[in-house]
């Protein structure tokens, strides 16, 4: 059973990003949906009509009356079995916005995390490099059942390591894993979302669309796994109590703070991007403004930092900020 804890909020006002649909969307065409069996739709009552890719494309149909929904699935294979042409196969059906749901069959079939994030990098690089301006939606793996005792170790760190992916490349992330969020009920079978699983993920990527990009500038992150976890040089040590998932967000991920969630306290250390030499202060406060925790530090050699957020039996909005305090 999963334990819920109570959520801890850690926000900071930071410079917004307010980029919404780009223009390449507001006529959206052709959307090609790449993948597995869950792409193709088995698990749903009627492939026609209940698939993820047929509920997005006609949700999206509400502001986008063009869209047409091109599906690409190819059931029981895995990206890691692709050939060599994949990408040039799926531009040659001229996308105009591409879904990638790929990920289950990789773990399935032995594949390596490593392994499948070369070839999920490779496919999201060489697609961008020819398609500049379209919408890219990368969503995360949903829970896989069919190992019970996997506990989800390789689909966390892919999971992870697919949002980096979106950052490098300017793409969306769907969070398809937060969605279905472990609930047997959206599942048909062991993988296989049933009708109330697809248009949930469906429903999550047209959030995706109609959310900014990932970016350098625009970091965000969501995971539910792992006692550590790497992203974008960030590394995150969530003080987790068995082996549970226990969902961590964060948003807004930038040298002067970020908006961060987690049930439980979370150690972090930054990449290498702060003054050598000198302090700087991490404030934690409530939405009202009540400071719970205040540290000060001075940056060695390495220019990180190191904190540890701790919510302290607090509910709702917290406030992190992190300031140099000398010159």
């Amino acid at each position: 059973m999963k334990k819920r804890l109570p959520a801890l909020t850690a926000c900071l006002v930071l410079l917004g990003v307010h980029s919404h649909l780009a223009s390449a969307t507001e006529s959206l065409g052709n959307v090609v949906f790449i993948g597995d069996s869950i792409t193709a739709g088995v698990g749903v009552r009627d492939r026609k009509t209940s698939r993820y890719s047929t509920v997005t494309t006609r949700l999206l149909m509400e502001k986008h009356p063009n869209v047409q929904e091109v599906n690409l699935a190819q059931s029981g294979r895995a990206l890691c079995q692709q050939g060599a042409g994949y990408a040039e196969q799926i531009l040659k059906r001229e996308p105009d916005a591409l879904v990638v749901q790929w990920g289950v069959n990789d773990q399935y079939w032995g594949f390596s995390v490593a392994q499948f994030v070369a070839r999920y990098d490779h496919l999201v690089k060489t697609i961008r490099a020819s398609k500049p301006n379209i919408p890219i939606v990368l969503t995360t793996l949903i829970a896989d059942f069919r190992w019970e005792s996997n506990q989800d170790g390789w689909i966390g760190r892919a999971n992870v390591a697919i949002q980096e992916i979106a950052a490098r490349y300017g793409c969306r992330v769907a969070y398809n894993h937060r969605a279905l969020d472990h609930d047997r009920k959206y599942y048909a079978d062991a993988i296989h979302p049933n009708n109330a699983g697809a248009e949930a993920m469906a429903k999550a990527i047209v959030a995706a669309f109609h959310a900014p990009p990932l970016s350098v500038n625009n970091l965000s992150l969501q995971f539910d796994q792992g006692r550590e976890v790497r992203f974008m040089r960030y590394v995150f040590l969530p003080q987790r109590e068995g082996i549970d998932p226990e969902w961590v967000r964060v948003k807004a991920l930038t040298k002067e703070g970020f908006q961060i969630e987690s049930g439980i306290p979370i150690a972090i250390r930054t990449p290498s991007m702060y003054d050598r030499g000198k302090t700087y202060r991490v404030r934690v406060c409530t939405a009202d403004g009540k400071e719970i925790s205040s540290e000060e530090s001075e940056v060695a050699w390495s220019r990180m930092l190191d904190f540890t957020i701790d919510p302290k039996g607090t509910e709702g909005a917290l406030s992190v900020i992190i300031e140099r305090i000398s010159d």
